[in-house]
């Protein structure tokens, strides 16, 4: 398993010192490979489905089994997988923004 001192390593070598070419684009990039690695590495067997026992799981409910099962993960594991998390919600957030702006500039209508 990886440790905090190995990902601070991955994630300085992918995206910068001070996480200088931390982009939407790069950010996703490196959100891929890592999960996929981590994944890989977990033993877990096959990815994540999104069907539940009763259907289609929601959002809401995936995100909830995701903190169910972080409680249950070594520390150093957690913390790597929020650290994640919490990197993907920003960057998320910010291509939102990035795409509202560009469409009230270079679009004619509003954005969805």
């Amino acid at each position: 398993m990886l440790t905090i001192a190995e990902f601070r390593e991955l994630v300085r070598a992918e995206l910068g010192p001070h996480l200088a070419r931390a982009t939407p684009a790069s950010a996703r990039e490196f959100l891929d490979k890592l999960q996929l690695r981590m994944h890989e590495e977990s033993g877990e067997g096959s990815p994540y489905t999104l069907d539940g026992d009763e259907g289609p799981l929601s959002y809401e409910e995936i995100v909830i089994q995701f903190f169910s099962r972080v409680l249950d993960y070594r520390p150093e594991q957690a913390f790597i997988m929020l650290w994640l998390l919490a990197f993907e919600q920003h960057f998320g957030i910010l291509e939102e923004d990035y795409s509202r702006r560009s469409l009230s500039l270079f679009g004619d209508g509003e954005p969805t």
